[in-house]
């Protein structure tokens, strides 16, 4: 008798929750703004971008039948907001002809590692698995998106040289430290004084993998969007430089593991959810490979919610999440500690 009411309980709770659908209303798109309109890919692409990643990342999700059925249709809704958070192919218009090589640059990273699409996503979306070959084809234009144009007759194109003799690869994480001065302090100075923005002063102290041990020579390399969420650059860079801009700096950690940051305090991206952030690139003295670190955000920024503390812990390493204030002088000063992880 007992365990017939808790399956009949069972049962009426479900039923209750029916009551309860999702709102499957798509938001409202402007054509002009749409990825399609703005990149021209090729049909072929296309077709693999919509089946692939638009039920998550754009205004046109297509709900299947079963997002009907609560709790399920609670918890796709939720991959679908964040995934459109994430990136809106309805929206690329809106974005910075920076950020949008960037944010293609990492699509085809993620497609590469087999991050994307979701394997939770595939085995009620068969026509979202993709073959090697289709796999190459859209890596292949994401790192490289030629619109699909025909040229009209008798046009003529200039082939633009390339620059990939001065480190331009976005993804190769050495290109970081090509024009790096020799003499290195343990302070850096990003932005000058007439740079628009608050002005912001980081101290940080990198310690070993043991989290006590402070770690001397570390070489910290830093970028930052400026006031305006941009990657500002002067109009001559070359190299990395062309997509980190020219708001960036290098540094080198002093015996007790210190260094700071004299520069501005960025803005988020603009139209997006991420949080006002600095990357930070890290080289250790013992020869190993540099790599990235997470981003230091600022505690009061409205986008360091719970989400966005969530995906930090997911990424590993030592968090980010700088409190700040300001003084009386209208400088902002913070300070964060860095856990370097085993190697």
């Amino acid at each position: 008798m007992k365990a017939k009411n808790i399956f009949f309980g069972f049962l009426g709770g479900f039923a209750l929750l029916q009551f309860f659908p999702i709102n499957k209303t798509l938001p409202p798109t402007e054509a002009v703004q749409e990825f399609n309109m703005v990149q021209k890919p090729p049909g072929e692409v296309m077709t693999l971008l919509k089946h692939a990643c638009y039920d998550c990342h754009s205004n046109h999700t297509r709900y299947p039948w079963y997002a009907n059925v609560q709790p399920v249709g609670w918890w796709m809704q939720d991959h679908v907001e964040e995934g459109r958070t994430e990136l809106n192919f309805s929206e690329f218009g809106r974005w910075s002809d920076f950020e949008r090589r960037e944010v293609l640059d990492h699509c085809a990273r993620l497609i590469e590692k087999g991050k994307m699409p979701l394997p939770s996503y595939l085995p009620m979306h068969p026509e979202a698995r993709l073959t090697p070959k289709q796999k190459a084809l859209l890596v292949h234009w994401l790192r490289d998106p030629v619109p699909d144009t025909q040229p009209a007759k008798g046009a003529k194109f200039v082939h633009l040289p390339s620059a990939s003799d001065t480190c331009d690869d976005n993804e190769n994480v050495y290109c970081c430290f090509v024009g790096m001065p020799e003499n290195l302090t343990s302070e850096m100075k990003i932005a000058g004084k007439n740079e628009p923005g608050e002005r912001l002063f980081l101290r940080g102290r990198v310690f070993k993998a043991d989290g006590k041990t402070p770690y001397p020579e570390v070489v910290v390399y830093a970028y930052h969007t400026d006031a305006q969420g941009i990657y500002s650059k002067n109009g001559d860079e070359t190299g990395i430089r062309r997509w980190h801009g020219r708001l960036h700096g290098w540094c080198r950690t002093d015996a007790e593991g210190w260094f700071s940051i004299r520069t501005i305090r960025p803005a988020s991206y603009p139209n997006s959810r991420a949080p006002a952030h600095i990357h930070h690139v890290v080289r250790e003295p013992d020869g190993s490979a540099p790599y990235y670190i997470n981003d230091t955000v600022f505690e009061d920024d409205k986008f360091v919610d719970d989400r966005y503390r969530e995906t930090e812990r997911r990424n590993g390493g030592d968090s980010g999440i700088v409190k700040v204030q300001r003084q009386q002088e209208g400088t902002w000063e913070g300070k964060r500690f860095i856990t370097l992880k085993k190697r």
